[in-house]
């Protein structure tokens, strides 16, 4: 009896150290994957949006995208020390609901800022609440001059002076006989039809022909539709439409409908929403200052998290709007608890230190890298940037920008060129991951409303001669003509062909997937141009690429900021500059490391696992066997092809799975040999991992590689 329970005694010991180191190993593994940061408390930052501007599922991504970011934040340390959380707020369309919602939070001592609400009339009716308390505000109004009095409070739009710079522009010398229908009691509304009627004093033959205003929330019968359709008709060049998106794109519908074919701005309604509520059909031509960057692109660090956001958010036509719309919010917060680590100011009071944080990037004393873009404001304390013309032609169902672009350069704004590029690829091959370049053969399409010459394209990744240092490029022109239809254009044909630089990442090396790009930019920063790609449904994604497959292909843009000293005025001035990328993303054929490596592994961990059903009195054998197969796959590991990185690619942890799997079937060899003669329950628990739980183990890992 005692020596039963002298074994019953080790089993129970043996099974509590399995399950100590189960936990530990668990422990440690969380530790590493999921912990964060140990944090304390918490600060909330409202966010004001309706469900009137934005669709629920528009709501849904915005939220994703938005509670992503704050989750990297509070990865991060959160704000001095403290989680950081949001409070979505529904201000309803509605003055004085935006009003009601701040004031039964603003008393909240651990909420430090607000974002959001995208109008100027609402932000006005919050001011009354926010800015004589001194809460941090990044709102969505361009109408600065209304908050000049409260420093705490700053806009992500640009401000109306550029605004409605740009709007004269895009009047001058094109419309004479302009017609407005707008929301009653809207400020931006009133602000646009002023720059309208200043024109009016300048230009004699410039006339406001129709002034029509309605009540929010009014509902238009079909006898209101049939006037404005019968005012318009005949008597007016251009119409500018002052309402939120919904309405205008029911308005537009119903004008197209009666053959009322007049260009339409969207005052309040963003261009890329109300053509994306067409149902996909053609309604005519509409302008609208584009709010969301260059139609077709995203960011490039935009660009980078949106694979991570595909998983979780369904897709759709208005994905990119969704998308750059959350990441300008997301932004918004990053930027707040970024000044909030400002350490150049002490204040115990969070919200004083934020605002002052905040001042500190006025006229870009310093600039915050975000997802959406380079921020930075302007004295005003709206965001600093270009006010870029979206346009959706008469033939197009999307906008996309307008020819005539405006950006300010040297502190004037002036006239620079769109590209409307495409590029065929031929052939991506001869990629190298040592030498992180591979070569590609393209062709090169630019449409543009003024002549370019190649060489004002700088390609930036272009691999350079070592001893020229002239870029390994050749160049062709095949075609060039001259459009007579208006838009008059230019259009240029290249063949492009050479070789390019690329930034590996191997850590999933074989089962990888790396960004071919085509970078460029302009080559003088004095000389800009601004890029409009093509649809997406005109990507061609047939092309050569031996030894890898298509995945994905975008254009993205980066909108640095350059910084640069006046030395005799110790002020701090920055340069705006656009690149542009085409980026393909092309996964690494299997195959090869399939046939070369992963299955002459899996016969030498077969081969180990026949060895254990060899007798012990023939061990000699069964450990030749097992000792040669271990040496057999570190032979094949310095043999197969591995790039030579810092770190350990998926091919390097096949490798170590391998190495431990066969050293674990040679210990338990080892402890049934010694213990063969005893009945004892480790040799017992050896067996058994030897004979189901080792095959067990490389099925299971077999399918996941590959899977």
């Amino acid at each position: 009896m005692s020596g039963i329970a002298t074994i019953h005694r080790a089993l129970y010991y043996q099974i509590a150290v399995l399950v100590t180191g189960a936990i530990l190993v668990g422990f440690i593994l969380y530790k590493h994957f999921y912990a964060h940061t140990s944090l304390t408390g918490y600060y909330t930052i409202g966010v004001i949006l309706n469900n009137i501007e934005l669709s629920k599922n528009d709501l849904e991504v915005v939220h994703f995208v938005i509670d992503t970011h704050v989750n990297i934040i509070n990865q991060q340390g959160g704000i001095d020390g403290r989680q950081l959380r949001v409070k979505y707020l529904d201000d309803k369309g509605s003055p004085a609901e935006a009003r009601k919602v701040v004031e039964e939070t603003i008393g909240d001592r651990n909420l430090i800022g607000y974002v959001g609400c995208w109008s100027s009339t609402r932000s006005k009716a919050i001011s009354e609440v926010v800015g004589p308390a001194g809460v941090p505000f990044i709102g969505g109004y361009s109408l600065t001059p209304l908050f000049k009095d409260y420093p705490n409070m700053f806009t992500y739009e640009q401000s109306i002076k550029d605004v409605e710079a740009r709007f004269e522009l895009l009047l001058k010398g094109k419309y004479k006989r302009p017609s407005f229908i707008g929301k009653a009691g809207d400020l931006y509304s009133f602000a646009l039809l002023d720059k309208m009627r200043a024109l009016e004093k300048t230009d004699p033959e410039f006339k406001v022909v129709l002034e029509k205003w309605y009540p929010a929330n009014y509902q238009f019968k079909q006898a209101d539709l049939d006037s404005l359709s019968h005012l318009l008709a005949g008597n007016s060049d251009f119409l500018l439409l002052s309402f939120e998106s919904v309405i205008s794109s029911t308005l537009i519908k119903h004008l197209r409908k009666t053959g009322v074919n007049l260009p339409v701005f969207t005052g309040l309604g963003d261009l890329g929403f109300v053509a994306s509520q067409t149902d996909g059909e053609i309604y005519g031509e509409l302008y609208d200052l584009s709010v969301i960057g260059i139609p077709g692109t995203f960011n490039l660090r935009l660009q980078e998290q949106i694979p991570a956001f595909q998983k979780e958010v369904v897709p759709g036509e208005k994905l990119d709007l969704q998308l750059s719309f959350g990441a300008r919010m997301a932004d918004a917060i990053g930027l707040m608890a970024s000044a909030a680590q400002d350490n150049s100011n002490e204040s115990p009071d969070i919200r004083t230190r934020i605002n002052r944080g905040l001042e500190r990037y006025i006229s870009g004393s310093r600039i915050y890298r975000g997802w959406f873009d380079d921020w930075y404001f302007t004295p005003e304390r709206s965001k600093a940037g270009d006010v870029l013309l979206a346009w959706k032609p008469p033939s197009l169902s999307r906008h996309i920008l307008a020819p005539e672009q405006y950006l300010r350069i040297n502190d004037s704004l002036s006239q620079v060129p769109v590209l409307y590029t495409h590029i065929d690829m031929v052939q991506i091959n001869r990629v190298s991951d040592l030498d992180r370049s591979f070569y590609a053969t393209f062709y090169l399409q630019l449409s543009t409303n003024s002549e370019i010459a190649i060489n004002q394209i700088d390609f930036t990744n272009a691999a350079r001669s070592e001893t020229s240092h002239e870029y390994l490029l050749d160049i062709k022109l095949l075609s060039r003509t001259r459009q007579s239809v208006l838009p008059t254009l230019y259009e240029y044909l290249y063949k492009v062909s050479g070789k390019f630089l690329f930034e590996p990442d191997l850590r999933n090396y074989p089962f990888d997937k790396q960004k071919f790009s085509i970078h460029f930019q302009p080559s003088a920063a004095v000389q800009p141009f601004l890029v409009q790609p093509s649809a997406t449904a005109l990507n061609d994604s047939i092309f050569d690429m031996k030894g890898w497959e298509y995945v994905d292909q975008y254009v993205g843009y980066d909108h640095d900021l350059v910084s640069f000293v006046n030395t005799f005025k110790d002020q701090q001035r920055t340069l705006p500059f656009y690149k542009f990328s085409y980026t393909y993303v092309l996964a690494r054929a299997r195959v090869d490391f399939f046939l070369k490596v992963l299955t002459p592994l899996l016969v030498i961990l077969i081969v180990s696992y026949f060895s254990v059903f060899i007798p012990l009195h023939r061990f000699e054998t069964m450990e030749a066997m097992q000792v040669t197969s271990l040496l057999a796959s570190i032979a094949l590991y310095f043999s197969a092809y591995k790039p030579v990185m810092e770190y350990a690619t998926i091919s390097d942890k096949i490798f170590i799975f391998t190495y431990v799997m066969i050293t674990s079937l040679i210990g338990t060899s080892i402890v049934q040999f010694v213990k063969r003669k005893k009945y004892d329950t480790e040799s017992q628990i050896a067996k058994v991992y030897q004979h189901y739980v080792f095959p067990a183990i490389i099925v299971v890992f077999t399918l996941l590689i590959v899977s």
